[in-house]
């Protein structure tokens, strides 16, 4: 059975172990505040407020909000205490206020919502060990770093879609000693595999072999550097993401979920399809103008523009029209020039009787291929745009 993430952090709350002091909703899990309302009854609910923040602060927000509630500063009476926006205050001193809590007599289970996780919850064996993320969903990237084993390797969690994120065991990655490093990175991420003169191409196609060379051990040592360990290991010809890190790459993700939805029977090809675009979260690498990633972001542009006409069509014969009309609006959006798509577009509004919005697709792409392509939009659009215009006016004179 396909869970949600916001059914999967209610579930997984559930099933908590009674010894669980400490459970942060993920912080890479974008709609956190949607569980609150499933969270909120027989919990006590702090939003801290304030800006720089320190631990006395969170603490002394915290405790005369208790105040105000139960009548004194005493947790025997609270059975849950939800403290939300901690990341109003630096990632030390929510983790200094996490310390404090723990020693706290008569300590209720604490959930908390912030964008980052203390370090102690990743790192102090004390506190990892009463300590849980939710939701956890390998599918989504989504990793409880507080019960991981280094066993595994270093956990590297690279999302491409966007302007492109790393985190390193939980830990943001951001200083990178430069944009090559950062651009190298990724590439070598994105490929998997790749050999040295495909790299040499890629990055320094004017440079002789010897020059290119010194750049890029240079370069490739910068990010050993940064992220405390090395990346690649060299065998046989090639450059190979290293055995000991564990990588969850969200480009590999995706393509893989589309490429399984093509193959599975028609539950599980939706469900994988919404997996799928629900990680992409933006074009391939925004944040990076280099050719390769140019052509790589335009790709994946394609490949998940596919994926939601697809699942449009699928709904659509579902019957949910207005889901599958916001499935065709999404995919027309990475592709303005696609007639089939303003054709379905339209024909979905003509019969929501929107005729309208149903003319405004077509004018919009009458403008595009005028524009760009010089040329005009093909016979049978215009047909139904006529088609609709007639029912517009028939339907306004009625």
């Amino acid at each position: 059975m396909k869970f949600s993430a916001q059914q999967l952090v209610i579930r997984q709350i559930a099933e908590l172990e009674s010894d669980v002091r400490f459970v942060f909703v993920h912080p890479n899990y974008v709609q956190q505040h949607l569980i609150l309302p499933y969270i909120l009854d027989d919990a006590l609910y702090v939003r801290f407020e304030g800006k720089n923040l320190n631990h006395a602060d969170l603490r002394d927000q915290m405790n005369a909000e208790i105040q105000r509630i139960v009548g004194n500063v005493n947790f025997a009476h609270v059975n849950t205490l939800i403290l939300d926006e901690c990341d109003r205050a630096s990632k030390a001193e929510f983790d200094q206020f996490i310390r404090s809590l723990l020693h706290q007599p008569d300590l209720p289970r604490v959930i908390l919502l912030s964008r980052y996780a203390p370090p102690s919850a990743i790192v102090d064996e004390n506190i990892r060990k009463v300590t849980r993320f939710v939701p956890v969903s390998e599918s989504l990237m989504l990793w409880d770093y507080a019960r991981r084993s280094d066993a595994g390797g270093a956990l590297l969690e690279v999302r491409a879609l966007g302007e492109g994120r790393v985190q390193l065991n939980g830990e943001r990655v951001e200083d990178w000693d430069g944009l090559l490093p950062r651009a190298l990175f990724f590439y070598l991420v994105d490929r998997g595999m790749v050999t040295r003169n495909e790299i040499f191409e890629t990055f320094w196609p004017t440079l002789s072999a010897r020059e290119a060379t010194n750049v890029f051990h240079v370069t490739k040592r910068k990010i050993s550097e940064v992220l405390g360990a090395d990346l690649t290991v060299y065998w046989s010809g090639f450059y190979h993401i290293s055995p000991r890190i564990h990588l969850s790459y969200d480009v590999a993700m995706f393509s893989q979920m589309i490429q399984d939805s093509a193959v599975m029977g028609l539950e599980d090809s939706i469900a994988l399809a919404q997996q799928a675009i629900e990680l992409y979260r933006g074009d391939f690498l925004t944040s990076l103008n280099m050719p390769w990633a140019q052509r790589r972001r335009l790709d994946l542009r394609q490949t998940y523009g596919d994926a939601l006409i697809a699942l449009a069509k699928i709904t659509e014969r579902s019957g949910t029209r207005e889901e599958a009309l916001g499935l065709y609006l999404q995919a027309a959006a990475t592709n303005r020039q696609r007639e089939d798509l303003a054709q379905n577009i339209m024909r979905l509004y003509q019969e929501l009787g929107m005729h309208d919005d149903a003319l405004l697709v077509y004018r919009r792409l009458e403008d595009e291929l005028k524009n760009t392509l010089n040329v005009a939009p093909a016979r049978y659009l215009q047909d139904l745009a006529a088609l609709i215009e007639g029912e517009r006016r028939s339907s306004a004179s009625a």
